[in-house]
């Protein structure tokens, strides 16, 4: 890996473009700004939950790609302008460390994969009866009992 990889970012692009062919051109957009991209996009149309600017169904895209932090600052400026981006969202893409897969004391080997089900507390021995409300002069006397 040279230096110049080092400095480049992965970055994750979350995409919402009005139908298929205007992928391609996000897909242009990327390499205009020096990106490498690095998955295979994928693409879905799918219904919108809500009207956005005017459109009910869209394309959803998403992928991965690599470059310098201040291209993909230019790159967001750029998508802000591109008409034909309904919504889009680049982030940062999360580094996964490699961690071996170990059982917890408190989480038994026969139990890991299923959800855990917290144990009810047990009920108390005796219940306290409900405290009857006192006068001023019955809580000052019990303050002064209190304080000698």
């Amino acid at each position: 890996m040279t230096n110049e990889d080092r400095d480049k970012k992965v970055y994750e692009l979350a995409v919402l473009v009005k139908n298929e062919d205007d992928l391609a051109g996000v897909l242009m957009l990327l390499k205009q700004h020096n990106a490498e991209i690095t998955s295979e996009p994928r693409a879905k149309k799918l219904a919108l939950a809500y009207v956005i600017e005017g459109h009910t169904e869209a394309v959803f895209a998403s992928l991965q790609f690599k470059c310098y932090p201040e291209e993909a600052k230019n790159l967001e400026g750029d998508m802000n302008t591109k008409n034909t981006v309904i919504r889009f969202l680049i982030l940062v893409a999360p580094t996964h460390v490699d961690r071996p897969m170990t059982a917890s004391p408190s989480y038994p080997a026969e139990r890991r994969g299923r959800p855990s089900i917290a144990p009810r507390p047990a009920p108390a021995a005796e219940a306290k009866p409900a405290s009857k409300s006192l006068s001023n002069e019955d809580l000052g006397k019990k303050i002064e009992e209190i304080l000698q």
